[in-house]
């Protein structure tokens, strides 16, 4: 084997296995310390990494009043509300449910896509994939008996925050920021974590903060190992390899996460979510796989 294709094997490892699990680990870290706190923290530490890494790229950071704008913009977006949402919901729904749900980030952004200057327009397989991908998520938060619940509000809360974060990433597209991916990433989770915290400290997060090992040791993999690591492991298969190949990402991370939700935590789909569970990743399939294909 290459050094080449080693790097490229191990680079999607870290993409399925990593992001995959990235759920399950949340979930414990939330169990044990309150989760904006949590989130804040955990976005903090992969900032200065990722700082530290542009740093050392000699990359540029942000040197005018109007990147500082777009880079608090991006902040609350994609970070403080998108991940913050989906982090809290951690708490209260499990998360294979929320890996699955999360799986609508590429129908999202694949149906907005279409808009703004830089618009592509969809091939009739992936009209039908997103057809299939939003029946499915029906499928999954249609409340059981009909009865709006608590439960049902959590799933909606991941939603929009799946939608809001596609939203962000077409308004990023299509913006001219000039910074590098790296060095934007690193600046919107420093921001993003300032501002989960201070939420985090006005809700009355503080007094339940307590440093224990397990939440600990999960800020500290989602960190370092979800955020840092994996992060440039994307990075650098987006511009070695096969778009659709990367894109695999969409569905293999979902269908990872629900199994270790199942080994781990014996986490359960009912009869209903496991159909939509089917569908949504077939949806998404459609999507993200090249229309040459079809």
């Amino acid at each position: 084997m290459t050094g080449f294709k080693a790097r490229l094997y191990a680079c999607f490892a870290l993409v399925y296995l990593v992001w995959g699990s990235s759920f399950l680990v949340g979930r414990i870290g939330v169990t044990d310390l309150p989760p904006l706190l949590f989130t804040s923290l955990r976005s903090l530490i992969a900032g200065v990494l990722l700082l530290g890494l542009a740093l050392y790229r000699g990359n540029r950071l942000p040197d005018s009043r109007h990147e500082w704008r777009q880079i608090f913009f991006f902040a609350l977006v994609l970070i403080a509300f998108s991940s913050g949402s989906a982090t809290f919901a951690l708490k209260y729904i499990a998360s294979n449910e929320v890996a699955l749900l999360n799986a609508s980030m590429a129908l999202w952004i694949a149906g907005l896509g279409t808009l703004g200057p830089k618009g592509q327009k969809l091939s009739v397989p992936s009209l039908l994939g997103l057809a299939l991908g939003f029946v499915g998520v029906a499928l999954l938060v249609w409340p059981a008996e009909m009865r709006l619940t608590p439960h049902v509000g959590w799933q909606l809360l991941v939603l929009a925050a799946a939608a809001v974060w596609a939203s962000g990433t077409i308004v990023y597209r299509n913006s001219a920021l000039q910074l590098g991916p790296i060095a934007f990433n690193a600046m919107i989770m420093l921001v993003g974590g300032v501002m989960l915290g201070a939420v985090g400290i006005a809700t009355g997060e503080l007094p339940d903060w307590h440093w224990e090992w397990r939440g600990m040791s999960a800020i500290l993999f989602l960190a370092v190992f979800a955020s840092a690591i994996t992060y440039t492991a994307f990075t650098w298969l987006m511009k070695n390899a096969r778009t659709d190949r990367v894109a695999t990402f969409a569905y293999v991370n979902p269908a990872i996460a629900t199994v270790l939700g199942w080994i781990v935590l014996g986490e359960t789909l009912t009869p209903q979510q496991l159909l939509g569970m089917l569908i949504v990743l077939g949806g998404v399939v459609l999507v993200t796989m090249p229309h040459r294909y079809f």
